[in-house]
Protein backbone atom coordinates (compact mmCIF):
# COMPACT_ATOMS: atom_id res chain seq x y z
CA UNK A 1 0.00 0.00 0.00
CA UNK A 2 2.86 2.52 0.86
CA UNK A 3 5.18 1.82 -2.50
CA UNK A 4 1.26 1.83 -4.36
CA UNK A 5 0.65 5.90 -2.52
CA UNK A 6 4.27 6.59 -3.39
CA UNK A 7 4.51 5.32 -7.18
CA UNK A 8 0.88 7.56 -7.42
CA UNK A 9 2.65 10.59 -5.85
CA UNK A 10 5.19 10.69 -9.09
CA UNK A 11 1.90 11.44 -11.03
CA UNK A 12 -0.93 12.38 -9.08
CA UNK A 13 -0.80 15.78 -6.25
CA UNK A 14 -2.13 15.36 -2.97
CA UNK A 15 -5.57 16.08 -3.05
CA UNK A 16 -5.98 14.03 -5.90
CA UNK A 17 -4.64 11.32 -4.03
CA UNK A 18 -6.26 11.86 -0.70
CA UNK A 19 -9.98 12.14 -2.41
CA UNK A 20 -9.45 8.86 -4.65
CA UNK A 21 -6.73 6.74 -3.22
CA UNK A 22 -7.50 7.15 0.69
CA UNK A 23 -11.36 6.20 0.43
CA UNK A 24 -9.93 3.15 -1.74
CA UNK A 25 -7.65 1.79 1.14
CA UNK A 26 -9.22 3.14 4.11
CA UNK A 27 -12.34 0.54 4.29
CA UNK A 28 -10.00 -2.62 3.41
CA UNK A 29 -7.31 -1.18 6.51
CA UNK A 30 -10.60 -0.91 8.71
CA UNK A 31 -12.06 -4.73 7.38
CA UNK A 32 -8.42 -5.70 8.56
CA UNK A 33 -8.54 -4.43 11.52
CA UNK A 34 -5.88 -1.84 11.25
CA UNK A 35 -6.14 1.37 13.40
CA UNK A 36 -7.39 4.22 11.55
CA UNK A 37 -5.45 6.71 13.01
CA UNK A 38 -2.19 4.62 12.44
CA UNK A 39 -3.31 4.18 9.01
CA UNK A 40 -4.16 8.14 8.26
CA UNK A 41 -0.92 9.52 9.92
CA UNK A 42 0.75 6.64 7.76
CA UNK A 43 -0.83 8.17 4.50
CA UNK A 44 0.00 11.79 5.30
CA UNK A 45 3.43 11.11 5.66
CA UNK A 46 3.69 9.50 2.42
CA UNK A 47 1.95 11.61 0.89
CA UNK A 48 3.50 14.25 2.17
CA UNK A 49 6.18 12.89 -0.33
CA UNK A 50 4.66 14.23 -2.96
CA UNK A 51 5.24 17.91 -2.45
CA UNK A 52 8.73 17.20 -2.57
CA UNK A 53 9.91 14.86 -5.89
CA UNK A 54 8.98 15.53 -9.41
CA UNK A 55 6.88 15.84 -11.21
CA UNK A 56 4.21 17.31 -9.03
CA UNK A 57 6.84 18.41 -6.25
CA UNK A 58 4.82 21.39 -5.26
CA UNK A 59 7.25 22.54 -3.20
CA UNK A 60 10.15 22.51 -5.53
CA UNK A 61 8.04 24.41 -7.92
CA UNK A 62 7.54 27.07 -5.29
CA UNK A 63 11.51 27.14 -4.52
CA UNK A 64 11.51 27.55 -8.23
CA UNK A 65 9.53 30.76 -8.43
CA UNK A 66 11.68 32.44 -5.35
CA UNK A 67 15.19 31.00 -6.70
CA UNK A 68 17.16 33.77 -8.61
CA UNK A 69 17.03 32.87 -12.29
CA UNK A 70 20.38 35.55 -13.23
CA UNK A 71 22.88 36.37 -11.19
CA UNK A 72 21.97 39.56 -9.12
CA UNK A 73 23.99 41.45 -6.49
CA UNK A 74 23.06 41.83 -3.03
CA UNK A 75 22.66 45.15 -1.62
CA UNK A 76 23.25 44.79 1.27
CA UNK A 77 26.64 42.62 1.29
CA UNK A 78 27.73 43.49 -2.70
CA UNK A 79 28.16 40.11 -2.92
CA UNK A 80 26.81 38.20 -6.29
CA UNK A 81 24.54 35.13 -6.12
CA UNK A 82 24.39 32.90 -8.66
CA UNK A 83 21.33 31.21 -10.53
CA UNK A 84 19.53 28.55 -9.20
CA UNK A 85 19.17 25.74 -11.66
CA UNK A 86 15.80 23.71 -11.49
CA UNK A 87 18.10 20.63 -11.41
CA UNK A 88 20.04 21.81 -8.54
CA UNK A 89 16.39 22.67 -6.88
CA UNK A 90 15.94 18.71 -7.45
CA UNK A 91 18.40 17.12 -6.43
CA UNK A 92 18.85 19.48 -2.98
CA UNK A 93 14.93 17.83 -2.07
CA UNK A 94 16.95 14.09 -2.33
CA UNK A 95 17.38 14.22 1.75
CA UNK A 96 14.27 16.03 2.84
CA UNK A 97 12.23 12.92 0.33
CA UNK A 98 15.17 10.23 1.89
CA UNK A 99 13.91 11.80 5.43
CA UNK A 100 10.38 11.06 4.72
CA UNK A 101 11.14 8.01 3.80
CA UNK A 102 13.07 7.24 7.23
CA UNK A 103 9.84 8.31 8.58
CA UNK A 104 7.52 6.33 7.14
CA UNK A 105 9.45 2.97 7.93
CA UNK A 106 9.80 4.35 11.74
CA UNK A 107 6.10 4.85 11.37
CA UNK A 108 5.92 0.77 10.66
CA UNK A 109 8.42 0.06 12.41
CA UNK A 110 6.76 1.32 16.20
CA UNK A 111 3.10 2.10 15.51
CA UNK A 112 3.21 3.66 19.01
CA UNK A 113 5.25 6.68 17.79
CA UNK A 114 1.32 7.89 15.95
CA UNK A 115 -0.26 7.97 19.98
CA UNK A 116 -3.53 9.15 20.54
CA UNK A 117 -5.62 9.33 23.69
CA UNK A 118 -8.12 6.28 23.78
CA UNK A 119 -11.24 6.82 25.58
CA UNK A 120 -10.26 6.22 29.78
CA UNK A 121 -12.26 2.92 31.45
CA UNK A 122 -14.15 4.23 34.03
CA UNK A 123 -14.65 0.57 35.34
CA UNK A 124 -18.64 0.98 34.58
CA UNK A 125 -18.82 3.97 36.91
CA UNK A 126 -20.80 6.69 34.78
CA UNK A 127 -21.79 10.30 36.29
CA UNK A 128 -25.02 12.02 35.13
CA UNK A 129 -24.19 15.62 35.04
CA UNK A 130 -27.81 16.35 34.95
CA UNK A 131 -29.11 14.42 37.66
CA UNK A 132 -25.63 16.28 39.83
CA UNK A 133 -27.29 20.17 38.80
CA UNK A 134 -30.58 18.84 39.61
CA UNK A 135 -29.35 17.78 43.59
CA UNK A 136 -27.74 21.08 43.72
CA UNK A 137 -30.68 22.78 43.01
CA UNK A 138 -32.76 20.97 44.98
CA UNK A 139 -30.03 21.61 47.71
CA UNK A 140 -30.53 25.63 47.31
CA UNK A 141 -34.35 26.07 46.52
CA UNK A 142 -35.25 23.23 49.39
CA UNK A 143 -37.04 21.41 46.90
CA UNK A 144 -35.58 18.20 47.94
CA UNK A 145 -37.52 14.92 48.45
CA UNK A 146 -39.59 15.68 51.58
CA UNK A 147 -38.35 14.51 54.86
CA UNK A 148 -40.79 12.98 57.07
CA UNK A 149 -38.85 15.45 60.28
CA UNK A 150 -41.15 18.38 60.32
CA UNK A 151 -38.32 21.41 58.73
CA UNK A 152 -37.99 24.91 61.32
CA UNK A 153 -36.17 27.38 58.75
CA UNK A 154 -35.84 30.87 60.31
CA UNK A 155 -36.26 33.53 58.34
CA UNK A 156 -33.54 34.03 56.10
CA UNK A 157 -33.16 30.75 54.95
CA UNK A 158 -37.28 30.63 54.39
CA UNK A 159 -36.34 33.96 52.32
CA UNK A 160 -33.08 32.52 50.37
CA UNK A 161 -35.75 29.13 49.05
CA UNK A 162 -38.73 31.45 48.18
CA UNK A 163 -36.41 33.87 46.27
CA UNK A 164 -34.60 30.72 44.76
CA UNK A 165 -38.45 29.60 43.72
CA UNK A 166 -39.02 32.88 42.14
CA UNK A 167 -41.14 34.02 44.86
CA UNK A 168 -40.64 37.50 46.36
Amino acid sequence: MNLLVFFLAFFLDFFELSFIVVPLLGPVAEKLGIDLIWFGVLLGVNMQTSFMHPPFGFALFYLRSVAPTSAYKDSQSGKVTDPVTTGQIYWGAVPFVGIQIIMVALIIAFPQLVGHDKPADTGGAEIDIQQMLQQDADKTTGDAAPSSAPQDDDALTKAIRDAGKGNK
